[in-house]
């Protein structure tokens, strides 16, 4: 049982983290074969790489825990607390963004609205799927609450008990 679950929380981490690899080289593929290059297409590309590391050092985390069984990150739930503010912010942020970069830039910039779009998308998902609601293990319209949520509300309690 623990082998398993040491074996997930390592698929999970590197997972994460391979995708934030990946991700990069098909960026800075793709921006060098079409060549748009603007701020806000950079932008929501640092937003979700950043909030793909906070998973990976997530399970990551929770794997050293179950490996070495002491708490490596004591302060790990206030940690992840200031994450989901920073995240809410760069993600209200860019639609902002994105309108002043269309004013600006009027028809240079609309071939890379359709990416910016996909990414903003992917970053949304993925800052639903750590805070809030699990969306692989949603069935019968109730989803399962996120693990870092769940890290989160845990700890907060114990905070208030003491």
């Amino acid at each position: 049982m623990k082998n398993d679950l040491e074996k997930r929380l390592v698929y999970l981490f590197s997972g994460e983290f391979a995708a934030v690899i990946t991700f990069i080289f098909v960026y800075f593929f793709y921006r060098s074969a079409i060549s748009i290059d603007t701020f806000t297409l950079n932008y929501v590309f640092v937003t979700l790489n950043f909030i793909l590391l906070q998973g990976s050092l997530f399970w990551f985390i929770k794997w050293r825990r179950l490996k070495t069984k002491r708490l490596i990150f004591p302060k790990l739930y206030r940690t992840f607390i200031i994450f989901k503010k920073i995240n809410f912010i760069l993600l209200c942020a860019t639609p902002i963004i994105l309108l002043i970069e269309m004013y600006i830039m009027s028809s240079s910039f609309l071939s890379a609205i359709f990416l910016i779009m996909i990414i903003y998308g992917f970053a949304i998902i993925e800052y639903i799927n750590y805070y809030h609601i699990q969306l692989t293990n949603y069935n019968n319209g109730r989803g399962k609450k996120a693990s870092i949520a769940k890290e989160i509300r845990k700890y907060s309690k114990r905070q208030l008990d003491f």
